[in-house]
């Protein structure tokens, strides 16, 4: 019996001893959580998620203070689609205590995607307000809140939004609130009050007096009145203004202007534009369009040429100067133009890079 006990005690023993030689030289020692860390920010940077999801899973075990474990953990599982199970990942962090100002405001801002991304659009304004309140100076927060507004097409708020981005910038110019007025004015005409619209498309215009649809809108609305005269006026206003984007209204002038009994006014509004634009496709097809009317059609077909010429490939005005020759039953010159724009065409495709005419290609056709 006494030999069985020895025996134990001898077994016991090497056991310790062999425990005590593995933990202290054999065992690797165990890693530190802040080195696990470390290493789960290498495998984000590496594009390892997966793997930086179990280290990160083991930091947060070991060390629960460590917040920004716990925001990244959330956020690869709102990116692997999981949006839900990481909102409850954030929202457990905002029932701690004593949490710091920048501490808050990286969880509202991980809650504000966690929204989004469920689709919880009004949730997410609450939280980016939330965050705003938190942090004062936080542009991404007034960009993103600004970007659900427009979204929801809340025009008035995305109006004060937009008002605070551009005095937290310290901008003098007021122009960009313009395109929210402007937006609101919309929703007013949608309704046909057509006074109060107009009352905000010219504080658009008081904002920025180049906004073009702000004057297109304002004559459309005259125009609903059937107050024709003011329409036409307006949309005047916008070719002085801004001379580049009166190719909007030309269409909305031959229409209003011909039921008026004013149609000639058009070559002059048009000239007008050329003056500015000597280039714009619509004012000058207008312009050939009305001395076509006028029955002048060696002059509309010398303003067709031109065009053509800059814009050969163009099927309008080709169409147009086709149909003038049909009227004049002037077929040759129909024979004549294709020939030349195909010659045109040839010599495009066939031109190298360095000036040179590819001859082989032309053979070929």
């Amino acid at each position: 019996m006494t030999e069985y006990v020895l025996m134990f005690l001898v077994l016991l023993i090497a056991a310790i001893v062999f425990y005590v030689v593995y933990s202290r030289y054999i065992q690797p020692p165990p890693k530190p959580h802040a080195a696990i860390y470390v290493e789960a920010l290498r495998d984000l940077l590496d594009g390892k998620p997966e793997s930086a999801f179990t280290k990160l899973r083991q930091v947060v075990a070991e060390d629960s203070s460590n917040l920004d474990a716990y925001l990244r953990l959330g956020k690869i599982l709102r990116e692997h689609g999981k949006p839900d199970r990481a909102l409850q990942v954030h929202k457990d962090l905002t029932l701690r205590g004593g949490l710091e100002r920048q501490q808050k405001a990286a969880i509202l801002r991980q809650l504000v995607a966690d929204y989004a991304d469920m689709g919880e659009l009004d949730t997410a304004q609450a939280a980016l307000k939330e965050l705003i309140s938190v942090d004062p100076n936080s542009r991404w927060a007034y960009q993103e809140l600004l970007n659900l507004q427009e979204k929801a097409q809340n025009w008035d708020e995305a109006y004060d939004t937009a008002a605070q981005m551009l005095k937290l910038e310290s901008s003098k110019s007021k122009r960009p609130l313009a395109r929210f007025k402007y937006q609101q004015g919309m929703d007013l005409l949608d309704k046909r009050e057509y006074h109060k619209a107009r009352i905000l498309f010219k504080e658009a215009l008081g904002l920025n007096p180049e906004f073009a649809p702000a004057y297109i809108a304002i004559g459309d609305s005259y125009n609903e009145e059937k107050r024709y005269e003011d329409a036409v006026n307006f949309w005047n206003k916008l070719i002085e203004a801004v001379p580049t984007e009166g190719y909007r209204v030309i269409d909305r002038l031959k229409k209003t202007l011909f039921d008026l009994g004013r149609f000639g006014d058009i070559a002059d509004i048009c000239e007008n534009i050329l003056k500015h634009s000597p280039r714009d496709l619509v004012a000058r097809l207008t312009l050939a369009e009305f001395h076509e009317k006028k029955g002048d059609l060696d002059l509309a077909e010398e303003l067709l040429l031109q065009v053509i010429e800059d814009e050969p490939d163009k099927p309008r005005p080709i169409q147009e100067l086709v149909r003038i020759y049909i009227e004049k039953t002037d077929y040759k010159k129909i024979e004549e133009l294709y020939g030349n724009l195909a010659r045109k065409r040839e010599k495009r495709q066939g031109t190298r890079h360095d000036g040179v005419v590819d001859t082989t290609l032309i053979g070929e056709r």
